[in-house]
């Protein structure tokens, strides 16, 4: 059976890897993103899929209440359900612990911690619907060691919240047959590290102990696709860090 799947940050990196899995696997997807150009490319590359209404990918800000009751009222109306709820979408606004404003602080826990229980909240009913709804979220590595490599302090902080989130909304919603789950990858290259490539570098040689390789958005998309399907798996946080947190 066709899932229908929403993902947020869904125009690059890991999110763009899971729009490709998701679809790859024969759903539909709902998608969206804040830069209007990254939202065509998207649709480009997907064009045949986004003709097929395959993939819906919209123009949006997660943190912005009115846009999250516009996409429930929409997947309600074309959809009726919702299978699979991937919070995706995340920042990294700074690098350092003192150095970090306040400012920074607040808009990194407004996209990594606070959207992504909204989500669940506004798109709740939808999951309801759903014979077999699984909630996904992307924590990190970061979230469970303050590692010197993890150079954001609120970012760490965020993660760390949601992966207690991911618990908490296991717990709550385990007993109306929604799963709640999580992915911690570790380094990942994509345009959330900004110009970062000796610090990613560094880092994937330090704590990957794996064959010191970095992980790949296919390599988070395995572990979501399969946390999607596994009926039995809640309040559970998959690290896929090539050992990242081994040590």
């Amino acid at each position: 059976m066709e899932r229908i799947v929403w993902i947020s940050g869904g125009t690059s990196g890991i999110g763009a890897g899971l729009v490709a899995a998701f679809l790859a696997a024969g759903d539909r997807v709902y998608t969206c993103g804040r830069k209007p150009s990254k939202v065509e490319s998207l649709r480009q590359t997907h064009a045949q899929a986004c003709a097929a209404g395959q993939l819906i990918a919209l123009i949006g800000d997660i943190t912005d209440e009115a846009f999250r009751q516009r996409l429930r009222t929409q997947i309600a109306g074309e959809a009726g359900r919702l299978d699979v709820l991937v919070n995706n979408a995340g920042v990294i606004l700074s690098q350092g612990t003192l150095e970090e404003t306040l400012e920074d602080w607040r808009r990194t826990l407004e996209i990594d911690l606070i959207a992504p229980f909204a989500l669940v909240q506004v798109l709740f009913d939808l999951l309801e619907c759903s014979p077999s709804a699984s909630v996904i979220n992307l924590s990190s590595a970061c979230a469970r060691q303050p590692f010197a490599t993890c150079t954001s302090t609120c970012y760490s902080v965020a993660k760390a919240g949601l992966e207690m989130l991911t618990r908490r909304l296991a717990l709550a919603l385990g007993p109306k047959g929604i799963r709640v789950n999580a992915v911690a990858p570790g380094v990942v290259p994509s345009p959330m590290w900004g110009d970062a490539a000796e610090l990613i570098e560094q880092t994937v040689a330090r704590r990957h102990i794996l064959k010191q390789q970095p992980v790949s958005p296919e390599d988070v998309a395995t572990a979501v696709l399969y946390l999607a399907a596994a009926e039995r798996v809640t309040g559970a946080i998959l690290p896929v860090d090539a050992g990242y947190t081994l040590g």
